[in-house]
């Protein structure tokens, strides 16, 4: 074999291995085998010159458990990867994290810088629907109904078109939500210690009390969602870590 033939394998196999790697990990991932495909992940973020690392970032940012720490990695593919096929996405998962902190202004202002650097966004429908919730959410009542019904007028098929039109346009917009329920407690300390240890890991969580039945109840609860679809992947995902749970109605 000549040397410049040499050189070439010595380039082109170790991109191939790399793609089918990333491959696997994305299979994995779409297949709930959260914990096998961040392995692999993980791997693959060393090579931060390969053209599809992007995608790397953007399916370690979902793989997160940790809000702060995906933020990160979305910010990661849209200022340092900005012609990947996920920069558009990633824009969206940050505004979508930051409706479940209830920074909605936040949430329009990357929605907005989405549609504006990616016009021809393929997320046009979802994005307009988290336009339209968080314009009623900061009391924008006519802004985001009206987005909302554009929506369900350009996109009649869609199920985020669906989704706008069961929505109740007043503050219950705000105030509903779904969240992980990972313990209940009759004593408050022992909910507390739980919690704590589950924010050394890196979770959001928070304890809760509830009344069922005249008896109180201490509630350790993770994450907080609009739509239920988004907290049954993160109970996936804490069931990756070995955290059993289950989607409960926050208020």
């Amino acid at each position: 074999m000549s040397r410049n033939r040499i050189i070439l394998a010595c380039l082109v196999i170790p991109c191939l291995l790399f793609g089918q790697d990333i491959d696997e990990a994305i299979r994995l991932f779409n297949s709930f085998q959260f914990s096998r495909a961040k392995e692999i992940f993980y791997t693959l973020k060393a090579d931060k010159n390969h053209p599809r690392i992007g995608e790397v970032y953007y399916y370690l940012g979902r793989l997160s458990v940790n809000p702060d720490s995906a933020v990160s990695y979305y910010y990661d593919v849209i200022n340092n990867h900005p012609q990947s096929r996920y920069a558009d996405i990633s824009y969206l998962e940050i505004a979508k994290i930051n409706v479940a902190r209830k920074s909605f202004r936040t949430a329009i202002a990357n929605l907005d810088a989405l549609i504006k650097r990616y016009p021809e966004t393929e997320y046009r429908d979802e994005i307009m629907f988290w336009q339209g919730v968080s314009y009623i959410s900061v009391d924008d009542t006519e802004e985001g109904t009206a987005i909302l019904k554009e929506l369900q007028k350009s996109f009649p098929k869609s199920v985020w078109s669906e989704r706008a039109a069961n929505i109740t346009l007043t503050k219950d917009v705000k105030q509903e939500y779904y969240t992980i329920q990972l313990g209940s407690y009759r004593n408050k300390s022992n909910a507390e210690k739980y919690a704590a240890t589950l924010h050394e890991k890196g979770l959001d969580v928070r304890v809760v009390q509830a009344l069922v039945k005249d008896q109180i109840y201490y509630r350790v609860w993770a994450g907080q969602f609009l739509t239920l679809e988004q907290a049954k992947e993160y109970m996936l995902k804490l069931d990756s870590l070995g955290l059993k749970g289950n989607v409960v109605r926050g208020s």
